[in-house]
C-alpha cells in the first residue's frame, strides 16, 4: 500500500536531486504503511524522525545546488523550504506517545501534497531557469 507513486514526470534530470525526491517518496510511503498497520509509537516516531532528517538534508543539497547554479530564485525557494521544514518540525515535536494514527496520516498527506507541488513548480523552475 502506497501513498505516493513515483512518476517520470517528477524527474528533473539531476541525479542527486531525483534520487532524494524518490527517497522522500519512500519515506512517506513508510509512514503511510505504518499508520495503516496501526504501528506502535516507536515505529511511527522512527519514521517521522527519518522524514524530518531527510527533508532537512534534501533541502540543504537543493539549496547548495541552487547557489552553485547562481539561481535567481534562491531566496524564495529557500524561504519555501524553511517554512515547510518548520511546519514538519512542529508536527514531529508535538508527536506524543498518546497519538492518533489519523493525525500522522494527515501529516503524511500534507507532506505528500507539498512535495508533489514543490517538485512540479519550484523545483521545475529551478532546473528550467538554471540551465
Amino acid at each position: 500500500m502506497s501513498l505516493l507513486k513515483w512518476k517520470d514526470e517528477y524527474l528533473l534530470g539531476m541525479e542527486a536531486l531525483d534520487y532524494e525526491h524518490q527517497d522522500l517518496f519512500d519515506c512517506l510511503n513508510q509512514i503511510y504503511q505504518q499508520c495503516s498497520r496501526k504501528a506502535d509509537y516507536d515505529t511511527v516516531a522512527g519514521c517521522l524522525g527519518r522524514l524530518q532528517s531527510r527533508l532537512s538534508a534534501h533541502f540543504a543539497l537543493e539549496e547548495h545546488t541552487m547557489r552553485e547554479m547562481k539561481n535567481p530564485h534562491y531566496a524564495a525557494h529557500k524561504a519555501e523550504h524553511d517554512r515547510f521544514l518548520d511546519e514538519v518540525t512542529g508536527a514531529v515535536a508535538a508527536f506524543r506517545e498518546e497519538f492518533e494514527h489519523e493525525d500522522v496520516d494527515k501529516l503524511a498527506h500534507r507532506v505528500q501534497e507539498w512535495i508533489v507541488k514543490h517538485i512540479t513548480t519550484f523545483d521545475r523552475q529551478l532546473i528550467e531557469r538554471g540551465r
